[in-house]
């Protein structure tokens, strides 16, 4: 018999590792005959392993072609396969395995600070895009609350032929022999200057000083809007628990007293101002008292103007002349835009006219604070919110600061001052026509046809 038969050749006798039974093997016929005797109880059992090649036992190489997209196999491929004690053990998926520098005794180690930089870099990342959205989404948010004018649905007066409206919704006008379209690149507040009262039986406020503010988002153009306090409106009157009771024609400053839990006096002021102009949409609003006013003029070091009347300053006692230029500071700048002469029916209109002069100097003087620091908007506005009533959100303060201010280039101010007639009641009631109402609407408002 040769010695490379492998049909009389015979399996090496291993002993098992464990009591585990081993794999099944084919059988020779001398093993069938010693089944036949039962094995001793101390006698060594066989495992039988096939060898791959019971000849030369050697390491070899061999070259393996890739499959290409015919079937056929690439020369460049080259598999290492390595015979242990003559049993072959290869790679399943056929691909080499690499034993030398790619072994994990030979990876490219990470120093702990490098580790930690990476770590600190992905951190910051990620806050500057979490920021980042959020910044965006709260502008957005801002845009489309401060922006009131998409659906507004103008009620021109229909008595009154020289008011045509255009489309049914009121947003083109024609009115003595033009045409005007609403301005949707507006934005509106309603600024309120509220006055400490006692109305009703109990301390409340009145809507002393009243100016909306708008401003064109496109060309950062801005108008203001005066509303004298005895301007006669349609009010919604609320009982003490904020009970709806009745709409009364009286002095639209009285609209702010009227407030509860569930209406607030800046939200009931601006219905009735939305009613004067024909169902104007004006919902946002800020309103103030003395002490944020002053508030915001100490924050900007005062407000320089000339003054038009001679008065005695509340904080030094020193007088201050008609016609003297003059900073003030704290209580000089309330006295200067509240004290009027009760007894004449245009003391308010005269005094509108002191509010409008500080007006157009605090903005030039707050606007370019804002723009070099514009963080100052938010603080600023955490500052007042002690004394002040509004229904703006911190979504509507991040709009302003991004997209409005950046486009404010000229800090030049349009002054319209709605007009009516005063008469003699218990008050001094300004009684508007529609044609004052109408004119002044079109001018802030809406922008001529050409």
């Amino acid at each position: 018999m040769s010695a490379t038969d492998n049909t009389d050749y015979i399996p090496r006798r291993i002993k098992p590792d464990s009591d585990e039974p081993g794999t099944d093997m084919p059988t020779t016929p001398a093993e069938e005959t010693s089944k036949e005797k039962p094995a001793a109880a101390d006698e060594d059992t066989f495992d039988y392993i096939i060898p791959a090649n019971p000849g030369k036992k050697k390491k070899r190489k061999r070259k393996r072609r890739s499959k290409s997209s015919d079937g056929e196999k690439s020369a460049l491929q080259i598999e290492r396969e390595e015979d242990v004690d003559g049993y072959v053990f290869g790679s399943s998926s056929g691909k080499s395995r690499s034993h030398g520098h790619g072994s994990k005794h030979h990876r490219k180690r990470i120093s702990g600070w490098k580790k930690a930089l990476i770590i600190a870099g992905s951190v910051i990342l990620a806050l500057v895009i979490v920021f980042g959205a959020t910044f965006l989404i709260m502008r957005e948010i801002g845009r489309s609350h401060m922006h009131d004018l998409d659906n507004a649905e103008i009620v021109t007066p229909t008595e009154d032929d020289s008011i045509v409206s255009v489309d049914p919704m009121g947003q083109i006008i024609n009115y003595k022999g033009k045409s005007y379209e609403l301005n949707k690149d507006l934005f509106s507040i309603t600024v309120i200057g509220t006055d400490d009262s006692n109305i009703r039986g109990y301390d409340s406020s009145m809507g002393d000083a009243i100016y909306i503010l708008t401003v064109d988002t496109k060309t950062g153009k801005m108008k203001i809007l005066g509303v004298s306090r005895d301007t006669m409106a349609d009010v919604d009157v609320y009982s003490l628990e904020g009970k709806y009771i009745d709409t009364e024609n009286k002095q639209i400053s009285y609209a702010y007293s009227y407030s509860s839990d569930k209406v607030t006096g800046g939200a009931n002021t601006t219905v009735s101002l939305s009613r004067l102009f024909f169902n104007l949409p004006l919902k946002n609003y800020f309103a103030i008292n003395l002490d944020a006013l002053t508030t915001i003029n100490d924050a900007i070091g005062g407000v320089t103007l000339t003054s038009s009347i001679t008065f005695v300053s509340p904080e030094d006692g020193r007088t201050i002349h008609e016609g003297e230029t003059v900073t003030l500071h704290g209580k000089e700048a309330q006295y200067y835009i509240r004290t009027r002469e009760f007894d004449e029916l245009t003391s308010n209109n005269e005094r509108m006219n002191r509010q409008q002069q500080y007006i157009i100097a605090l903005i030039q003087s707050v606007i370019p604070a804002l723009k070099e620091d514009i963080s100052r908007v938010t603080s600023l506005y955490n500052e007042v919110s002690e004394n002040s009533d509004s229904n703006m959100s911190l979504s509507d303060i991040v709009y302003i600061s991004s997209v409005v201010l950046p486009k404010i280039k000229s800090i030049d101010v349009d002054f319209v001052t709605l007009t009516g007639e005063i008469t003699k009641g218990e008050f001094a009631e300004m009684h508007v026509s529609n044609d004052d109402a109408i004119t002044a609407m079109l001018e802030v408002f809406y922008r001529e046809i050409k």
